[in-house]
């Protein structure tokens, strides 16, 4: 065998052994980061992100201290990351704007709108704020945002989830409301600006809130609601995401 049919050779070898990735969906792109944010991807590339930048199903997108990032998906969904936050992006695919259904002689009769894609979401540190787009209008199963303590449904909103850190705990709000006993270990905060979610826990507790209510969820899956917006929130609001975007 040449020299060169041995290169050949051993190069295919090498790259017969390599596990193969496929190209991962682009899911959206960076409206704004204040700070600095990267992006793990499931190859286990860590890569720095800049306004602009493309993230992708599967990205474990970070934001560092004092740091913002905005994400607008390609539904028209937004998701504003606060300081310190790790958003895993665990499936995104977006088919396009659903067809309208056809006419019918009857409600019965009428066909129902077309899926437009799936997006699903899990927050493992800090909180976001998000406004929905247009996937889980047709079908709301096919959107939802995975938390420690609960998986929140959308019925069509802006709404809030923050893992319940050291300023959560010694809140006055959360403190007062919080039932006798129970503390804030491992809990979570939800909130609704516009528009309606329901929080599912592992439990099986349900609960669904409407524009200006929150709730905190333990992590024995307890839902107790809020009398108001914790203190902590108003303090250090997570911005707007619709504010976020050129």
């Amino acid at each position: 065998m040449s020299l060169l049919r041995r290169v050949l050779f051993g190069a295919t070898l090498i790259l017969a052994a390599l596990p193969s990735f496929a190209a991962a969906a682009d899911a959206g792109n960076l409206t704004m980061l204040v700070g600095r944010g990267t992006a793990l991807s499931p190859d286990g590339n860590v890569r720095a992100l800049a306004k602009g930048d493309p993230v992708f199903a599967g990205d474990l997108v970070n934001t560092g201290t004092n740091s913002f990032l905005n994400i607008k998906f390609h539904d028209g969904g937004l998701v504003t990351l606060r300081p310190n936050s790790r958003f895993e992006i665990s499936e995104y695919r977006y088919d396009g704007d659903a067809p309208a259904p056809a006419e019918a002689a009857s409600p019965s009769s009428a066909t129902p709108q077309a899926s437009t894609g799936r997006a699903f979401f899990r927050l493992l540190k800090g909180g976001f704020r998000a406004v929905t787009g247009l996937i889980g209008k047709s079908d709301r199963n096919d959107y939802a945002a995975v938390t420690p303590v609960a998986t929140i449904g959308i019925r069509g909103t802006d709404y809030l989830a923050v893992l319940c850190d050291l300023a959560c705990q010694a809140d006055p709000v959360v403190r007062s409301d919080l039932p006798e006993g129970a503390n804030t270990a491992g809990a979570s905060i939800f909130g609704v600006i516009e528009g309606r979610i329901v929080l599912t826990t592992p439990q099986g507790e349900t609960q669904e809130l409407g524009a200006d209510e929150y709730a905190i969820v333990l992590a024995d899956g307890r839902i107790v609601l809020l009398s108001r917006q914790p203190r902590f929130l108003s303090v250090d609001p997570i911005p707007n995401p619709e504010s976020c975007v050129e």
